[in-house]
C-alpha cells in the first residue's frame, strides 16, 4: 500500500532539505541553476511515496510557471522515485502540450505526451480526485484524427469538471482558469472571458499569495489592451515568489508592453534572458531566451534605442544552440525584422536574409517564416521595388498552403492582413490610391479583430499604423491622424505611431 501524503506546502529549498542527499542530487541535476531559488508554494495531495510526492510538487510549481522542460524532468524524477506514482506521469503528459503557447507541440513532444498517457491507462490512480486529473489529460491525447484545438477543448471541459467537483482544490481552480484562457476568443470579443479569468486569479492570490498561477495566469488574462491596467499589481508582484525563474521574470513585460512602459519591459526581459543563460543545460538555450530578446528588442526600439536593440539581436545570433520550438522560431525570425521596419529602413527590410537559424526545423513553422517574407515584401514595396514585393507575395502563398494544412487559423488571418498590406503598397506604387486604401483598411480591420498572440510583443509592423502611413502619403492628413490614434489605442506609446501622429498634427 502506498504512503498517502497529506497536503503540504513546498518551496524548492524546503524540498532539498526534505528529500535527502540522493534525491536532492537527482533533482539538482535537472533543475539547471534553479536549485537555490524559490518557486512559490502549492498544496496538492497525492498518493505517491513521500519522496516522489515532494518531487511532484516541484514539477507542479514549474508547470504553473510554464517552465515545461524543467517541469517534465522533475516529474520524471518523481516517476523514477516511485514507478507507481500515476500523478508523475500525469505531470509529464501535461508538460508536452503547453496550452497557451502558439504553434502547438512538436512531434517529439506529442510522442512523449502520448507515451505518458499510455502509461496512465495502465496505472491505478490513488484517489478519485487523482483519477479525474488523469482523465482530463488523457482526454487531450485521445483520438487519432482530432486537431490541436479539438484536443484543447476536450482537456478544458474535463478541467472544468474537476473544478466543479473539488471546489476547495486550488490547482483545480488554477488549471480551470488556464483552460478557460485557452478556449477564449481572440481580439475584442475575448474581454469578458479574460476579465473573468483575471478576477478568479486575483482571488486566488488572496487565498494563496505564493501560488504561481495567481500571478502567471492573471498576467495572461489581462494581456489585452482593454484590461492591462488591471494587471500591474500581479506584474510587479510575481518576482517576489519566483525571483530566478526565466518565464516569471519575462511575464510582467506582457503588461508593460500593453501599457507602453518600455523601460520596465526592457529591464525585466534582460533579467529573464540572463536567468536563461545562467541555467543552460545540455548546451541548448531554452526558448525563453529568444522570446525575452524579442520583447526587449521591441521595447528598446520604442524609445529610439536602436543601438541597444541591435546589440541584443547580435547577442541572440551568437547563440546558435537554441531550443527547436515555435517560440524560438518566431522570435529569431521577427526580432531581426523589427529593426529596419521600426526605423523606416525599407531597403534594408527588403534585403533581410532568407537563411534562418539552422537549429530550427523551419518546415514545422511556416507562420514564423511568414514574418520574414512579410517584412521583405513591405520593405520592397515601400522602397519602390514592385518585383521583389511580388516575390514576397509568391512566397507567402506557398506558406499559406502549409498553414492551411496545419489548420493554423489565427496565423492564416494574420497572413491575410499581411498579404493585403503588401498588395496595398504595390497598388500605391502603381498609382491606384483608392485600391490601395481599400486593401489597407481591410488589413487593419482583420488585424485589429484577431489581436496579437502572446508569442509576440506586437505585430512587427501594425496594419493600422501602415494605414496611417498610406493616408499620409496620399495626403488625407485628417484620416491619417485618426489611424495613428487608433493604432495607439491598441499599442500605447508606439514610437512610429506617435511620430506619425505628430507629423499629421503639424499639417
Amino acid at each position: 500500500m502506498k504512503n498517502v501524503i497529506s497536503k503540504t506546502t513546498v518551496s524548492l529549498v524546503g524540498l532539498l532539505l526534505a528529500t535527502g542527499p540522493a534525491a536532492a542530487h537527482n533533482l539538482d541535476a535537472v533543475m539547471e541553476g534553479l536549485d537555490s531559488s524559490t518557486l512559490g508554494k502549492v498544496e496538492f495531495a497525492t498518493s505517491c511515496t513521500e519522496d516522489a510526492h515532494d518531487n511532484f510538487q516541484v514539477g507542479l510549481l514549474l508547470l504553473h510557471h510554464m517552465m515545461y522542460r524543467q517541469s517534465a524532468q522533475v516529474f520524471s524524477v518523481a516517476a523514477e522515485t516511485d514507478p507507481e506514482c500515476a500523478m508523475a506521469q500525469w505531470g509529464i503528459a501535461m508538460t508536452k502540450f503547453h496550452p497557451l503557447w502558439p504553434g502547438g507541440p512538436t512531434p517529439e513532444e506529442t510522442a512523449a505526451g502520448q507515451s505518458a498517457a499510455a502509461k496512465l491507462s495502465e496505472m491505478e490512480a490513488g484517489s478519485d480526485r487523482e483519477a479525474a486529473y488523469i482523465d482530463a489529460v488523457r482526454a487531450f491525447y485521445a483520438g487519432g484524427d482530432v486537431g490541436f484545438r479539438g484536443r484543447l477543448a476536450a482537456w478544458a471541459a474535463k478541467q472544468r469538471e474537476i473544478d466543479d467537483a473539488y471546489p476547495d482544490d486550488l490547482d483545480a481552480k488554477a488549471l480551470d482558469a488556464l483552460a478557460q484562457l485557452t478556449m477564449a476568443p481572440r481580439g475584442p470579443d475575448a474581454v469578458p472571458e479574460l476579465r473573468a479569468v483575471g478576477k478568479r486569479m486575483d482571488a486566488l492570490r488572496v487565498t494563496a499569495p505564493y501560488h504561481p498561477a495567481g500571478y502567471h495566469y492573471a498576467l495572461h488574462a489581462y494581456d489585452h489592451p482593454a484590461l492591462a491596467e488591471m494587471a500591474l499589481e500581479a506584474a510587479r508582484g510575481y518576482e517576489a515568489i519566483a525571483p530566478e525563474v526565466p518565464h516569471a521574470l519575462h511575464m510582467p513585460s506582457h503588461i508593460f508592453t500593453r501599457l507602453g512602459l518600455w523601460e520596465e519591459s526592457a529591464a525585466w526581459n534582460a533579467r529573464s534572458a540572463a536567468a536563461v543563460l545562467d541555467q543552460v543545460g545540455g548546451g541548448v538555450l531554452a526558448d525563453h531566451y529568444p522570446h525575452a530578446i524579442d520583447y526587449a528588442v521591441y521595447a528598446h526600439l520604442q524609445v529610439g534605442n536602436v543601438a541597444q536593440a541591435a546589440a541584443l539581436l547580435a547577442e541572440l545570433e551568437e547563440h546558435p544552440g537554441i531550443e527547436n520550438t515555435f517560440g524560438s522560431a518566431y522570435a529569431t525570425a521577427a526580432a531581426a525584422a523589427r529593426i529596419p521596419l521600426e526605423t523606416d529602413n525599407w531597403e534594408k527590410a527588403a534585403k533581410l536574409p532568407t537563411d534562418l537559424n539552422p537549429a530550427i526545423t523551419w518546415v514545422r513553422y511556416p507562420q514564423a517564416i511568414a514574418m520574414r517574407w512579410f517584412a521583405r515584401g513591405v520593405g520592397a514595396a515601400r522602397s519602390g521595388d514592385a518585383a521583389a514585393a511580388q516575390q514576397a507575395l509568391d512566397e507567402l502563398v506557398v506558406l499559406k498552403g502549409k498553414m492551411e494544412e496545419m489548420q493554423a487559423q489565427y496565423w492564416l488571418a494574420l497572413l491575410d492582413s499581411q498579404t493585403k498590406s503588401i498588395e496595398a503598397w504595390i497598388e500605391f506604387l502603381d498609382g491606384n490610391s483608392e485600391r490601395a486604401l481599400n486593401l489597407m483598411r481591410q488589413a487593419a480591420e482583420t488585424e485589429d479583430k484577431i489581436g496579437k498572440a502572446p508569442v509576440t510583443p506586437g505585430h512587427i509592423l501594425p496594419a493600422r499604423e501602415l494605414l496611417g502611413d498610406l493616408l499620409f502619403e496620399i495626403g488625407d492628413i485628417a484620416a491619417a491622424r485618426v489611424a495613428y490614434e487608433t493604432a495607439l489605442e491598441h499599442s500605447p506609446n508606439r514610437r512610429r505611431s506617435l511620430t506619425g501622429l505628430t507629423a499629421a498634427s503639424r499639417r
